[in-house]
């Protein structure tokens, strides 16, 4: 099979604990961790990268056999820098839902991001790939034109993970979370969403629950679109929403499951940069793979794979995700 994965890349500086360490970032984390669980498959990064870090990125791409470098376009721009500081911030949000208390020890300063890919660089890849793994780094990664061109001229599987289109980058490059009014054209626009909890319990100006959300989602339109939502919780696991055709008598119906997934805990924890980007596209993979969509068994697949990222630093080491098993 043949796989896109459209976003932006980007250098990371994390600093921890009073040190500094610099990382490729950004679609590179779902780029790469697809191409080594999908390694008898090929995988297409769809994007523009900066000039000054052209060389390098696609050099160290090229140690994957099967990743293809043909839809990567060189942009006369600098590539986007991301400073990630994890200071054990105080806890900024509880989830009306569960109940749990989430920490989030981390704040992110942003340099400005490459320009959008757009359609007309993606279109010429529609025609052979199987499916396409989006996933909004930056938020500004691809336009919701361009998404909506896309779900309009291809008929295979679109993962979409929501993730920085609520980030909003004020002067100084600082980034915070925020409402959009378009929000229902973003997340109706793929076959199955992915976003964290606080991303779902901001994106919608309303405030929706999550139930609410996952049912004004995932039951428009198309009966062949919107099938699943997963929200990642950190360590407090995963839900997955999904629709499900059911009948009673001679009635057929949609219904909104759920399900939750505890987080496997990792006993040599490294960093938990890219989680949400190695469950992304573990859950895509184990979605497609046989055809069957059988998201509740994507959902525990991308919940171990995510887990075993916590043990790798950085994407330079995610070859390293090799001996999964289903």
């Amino acid at each position: 099979m043949e796989f896109g994965v459209i976003g932006e890349p980007c250098i990371d500086f994390i600093h921890r604990g009073g040190k500094e360490s610099k990382s490729l970032g950004g679609i590179l984390y779902s780029a790469v961790s697809l191409a080594v669980i999908a390694s008898n498959d090929k995988v297409y990064p769809i994007m523009n990268l900066g000039s000054d870090e052209f060389d390098n990125i696609v050099s160290f791409m090229s140690k994957f056999p099967n990743i293809r470098t043909d839809f990567i376009k060189r942009a006369e721009h600098k590539t986007r820098i991301v400073n990630l500081y994890y200071k054990g911030l105080e806890v900024e949000f509880e989830c009306p839902e569960t109940g749990k208390r989430k920490t989030y020890d981390r704040e992110e300063n942003s340099t400005e991001p490459t320009l959008p890919v757009d359609y007309g660089w993606i279109k010429p890849a529609l025609a052979q790939l199987d499916g396409i793994l989006i996933n909004m780094v930056s938020g500004v990664d691809i336009i919701i034109d361009t998404l909506q061109k896309i779900r309009s001229t291809f008929g295979g599987y679109m993962h979409l993970d929501i993730h920085n289109v609520v980030m909003q980058t004020d002067s100084e490059g600082k980034r915070t979370q925020s409402s959009i009014n378009n929000w229902e054209v973003w997340c109706r626009a793929s076959d199955t969403l992915q976003m964290n909890e606080s991303e779902l319990h901001v994106i919608t100006p309303e405030k929706l629950g999550e139930y609410e959300f996952a049912e004004r989602v995932l039951t428009a339109g198309n009966e062949n679109f919107g099938k699943a939502l997963a929200v990642t919780r950190g360590k407090t696991g995963v839900s997955l929403f999904s629709k499900q055709k059911k009948k009673v008598m001679d009635e057929e119906y949609f219904e909104i499951d759920k399900s939750d997934l505890a987080a496997i805990e990792s006993n040599h924890f490294v960093d938990s940069t890219g989680c949400g980007d190695v469950f992304a596209s573990s859950f895509f993979y184990r979605s497609i793979m046989d055809g069957k969509y059988d998201y509740e068994a994507s959902l525990n697949f991308a919940n171990r794979m995510a887990s075993k990222k916590t043990k790798i630093k950085g994407v330079e080491e995610l070859h390293r995700l090799k001996g999964y098993e289903f």
